[in-house]
């Protein structure tokens, strides 16, 4: 049985170029003016304190998986 979130999470990694892009979408302008640091904005993201909490190896397979899926669909097209 496949998760909720997965459909979600399918859309993630098809929308954003790398994981830093997916963490940055989740920060809004008002965090860095508090907390002065992306890279501490984009570490509560991951941690799942602020936004969704995708981890990046879970975003890089489902990124590849996609990617495969997206090739394969248009080799079968030609």
């Amino acid at each position: 049985m496949e998760d909720d979130n997965d459909g979600v999470f399918a859309e993630t990694v098809e929308k954003f170029r790398t994981y830093e892009d997916f963490l940055d979408s989740q920060i809004k302008p008002l965090d860095l003016f508090y907390l002065e640091d992306q890279e501490l904005a984009r570490q509560l993201v991951e941690l799942g304190h602020k936004g969704s909490s995708l981890e990046r190896e879970e975003f890089e397979t489902r990124k590849a998986a996609a990617e495969a899926s997206r090739l394969a669909s248009g080799s079968q097209q030609k």
